[in-house]
């Protein structure tokens, strides 16, 4: 089928004016009062959803400290002097806050419930250009412990008052290393400890657990460790990051499932390597290293955190169950990683803890990969990322040069045979398949393909689907400026943002000057390329559909495809021979008055 320009602009016109009959600008000018019915009726749902929500907010907590995970459970008789009666007189002292900061992170500790409250990284700003808090706020509860009594009650220690005897602030620097030891004493010689030590210059540090003379005490032979407070956004965009937001559980050195926050519980029963949550580029991990845990519980929630909130967060709760061996003096040791999503960095533990990281799917991880420890290896000289950008485009062009010159010869050829083709549609126009039979012997004959003008852009698409997953989910690419108004290559290159909820569907509610780039760049490549006239509806509806589909995408992956498009231009311009006689101007036939 044939498409005039005015087919063009009546395609290109509908599209306008679907997109635009879906704005709230044309709904409010056609129908304002409607419009504002429908305004109230969202603003009124979304109030009422965030006030339910907060609720639940300030219940999860105590909900999943207090709910251990669910197993059958045999009675044993005891004497109601060996139940924790002594622990609620715990609670009343006062709370020690103690911080421990290491070239890499701060993190901050409490005397109640021995939990870790906020964890700082240094080296990562957060969108108020300060270091980026991994928790939304000092909540109580993370690593503490809980578990049955042999009279039935349940007991955790996130709200207990523990003992230390630390100094109230610690630094570290070199290779210095620091122990911080919580006690909770129950009495009749009883008691709990939870050791912590950290190293500078690491992410990860080791939390062991004590249990002194409670084998009597502790049902079940095995006890919780719950962290529910989930981790913070600490992104711009909320929803950006929150997309990337799940947790996961990891057995026989595989991730057995990434799980997304809804109504429902996810359990992992069995051997149990880690259990981990994450964010778009941040991650907390807790992995046994003495025994493996024998289940483990994620809880999630999409919580709104403001009425005026569009987008919601993400809470997950994470519980290990641990085996407890009833021993008089019984031991376990932790690591806990609270840091960044690098490859390298992850890669150095056991665990396949890189597993949890977003490489895309099947083949298309073998080019992310690869790309990203191109990129690398090339910063290691160049310490711009949008220069190394530039060269490994013309690296890319020069590797697939001998692909893409046949391709434009093979065009060429197309171009050259256009008359004759002509020839062939005006003496079958009335047979489509004596048409079509002529039309394929001709191709055969003069070595030509038609879908020519597609393969420049199908050799790059497994780069361009692995330059999307890397700038996407890389925290090597995050904060990496290039120049002028290019502040960050993982992110949208925003010039300006629509103002109050105005969005357009598929483009979005901003303004970015690297898709457009890229979308001129490749109509103009487009232009060049294709010239099947059966094709050439796609000259102006692939640079309009990509140019909306690539404006939330992030600036290094346009400034990518923009660069490499333009090599393509001048490779098609003055690089390509062009034979005078082989390339004919395309007349149509007139058609003959009867």
């Amino acid at each position: 089928m044939d498409f005039d320009r005015k087919t063009i602009f009546a395609f290109i016109l509908i599209g306008l004016i679907l997109i635009l009959a879906n704005t709230s600008f044309y709904q409010k000018v056609v129908d304002p009062k409607g419009y504002e019915i429908r305004q109230q009726r969202k603003k009124q749902i979304a109030q009422e959803t965030a006030q339910r929500q907060q609720r639940d907010d300030a219940t999860i907590i105590s909900e999943l400290e207090e709910q251990p995970i669910e197993e059958e459970i045999i009675p044993e008789t005891a004497d109601e002097n060996d139940s924790v009666s002594l622990i609620p007189s715990t609670v009343q002292q006062d709370e020690k806050v103690i911080t421990i900061e290491t070239e890499l992170y701060k993190a901050t500790f409490s005397s109640i419930g021995a939990s870790l409250q906020q964890w700082e990284l240094k080296k990562y700003s957060g969108p108020d250009d300060q270091p980026v808090r991994l928790f939304r706020s000092e909540e109580y509860g993370t690593m503490s412990l809980g578990f049955k009594t042999r009279i039935g009650d349940s007991l955790s220690t996130a709200r207990l008052g523990f003992t230390s005897d630390s100094k109230s602030s610690i630094t570290l620097t070199g290779d210095e290393s620091y122990t911080l030891d919580f006690e909770l004493p129950i009495g009749d010689e009883r008691k709990i400890r939870k050791i912590f030590t950290f190293y500078n210059g690491r992410y990860d540090i080791s939390m062991k657990v004590e249990f002194e003379n409670l084998h009597d005490i502790i049902a079940d032979k095995r006890y919780v460790i719950a962290a529910p407070n989930g981790l913070a956004s600490t992104e711009k965009r909320l929803k950006d990051d929150m997309m990337y937001a799940k947790a996961a559980t990891a057995s026989g050195g595989e991730v057995q499932k990434s799980y997304k926050a809804n109504s429902k519980r996810y359990e992992e029963t069995g051997a149990i390597d880690w259990v981990a949550v994450r964010t778009k580029y941040f991650a907390f991990y807790i992995i046994p290293m003495t025994e493996d845990g024998t289940s483990a519980k994620i809880s999630g929630q999409e919580l709104t955190l403001t009425p005026a909130a569009k987008e919601k967060w993400k809470k997950f709760s994470l519980k290990l169950a641990m085996p407890y061996l009833g021993e008089r003096i019984a031991r376990e040791e932790f690591r806990l990683y609270l840091g960044p999503l690098e490859y390298d960095i992850l890669k150095k533990y056991e665990g396949n803890l890189h597993d949890f990281m977003d490489f895309g799917w099947g083949p298309i991880r073998w080019f992310s990969l690869p790309i990203l420890k191109t990129l690398k290896w090339m910063h290691n000289f160049i310490p711009n990322y949008g220069v190394v950008l530039l060269i490994f485009a013309l690296l890319i062009k020069i590797i697939v040069y001998p692909l893409t010159h046949k391709s434009y010869q093979s065009m060429q050829k197309m171009q050259a045979i256009q008359p004759k083709l002509k020839e062939l549609q005006e003496k079958h126009k009335n047979d489509p398949q004596k048409l079509n039979q002529a039309t394929m012997a001709m191709y055969k004959k003069e070595g030509v393909n038609p879908m020519g003008g597609c393969l420049p852009m199908l050799i790059q698409m497994p780069l361009l689907f692995g330059l999307f997953i890397v700038f996407r989910t890389t925290i090597e690419l995050r904060g990496e400026g290039f120049f002028l108004w290019i502040t960050d290559l993982s992110a949208p290159d925003t010039v300006y943002t629509f103002p109050g909820n105005f969005s357009l569907p598929l483009y979005g509610d901003t303004v970015n000057i690297l898709p457009l780039v890229m979308g001129a760049t490749m109509f103009i490549q487009q232009k060049m390329t294709v010239t099947d006239p059966k094709q050439k509806m796609m000259v102006y509806f692939m640079p309009i559909f990509l140019t909306l589909l690539f404006n939330s995408f992030p600036s290094g992956l346009n400034l990518y495809y923009a660069l490499f498009n333009a090599l393509s231009i001048l490779q098609q311009k003055y690089l390509t021979p062009k034979k005078k006689q082989e390339i004919a101007e395309v007349k149509v036939p007139k058609k003959r008055k009867k």
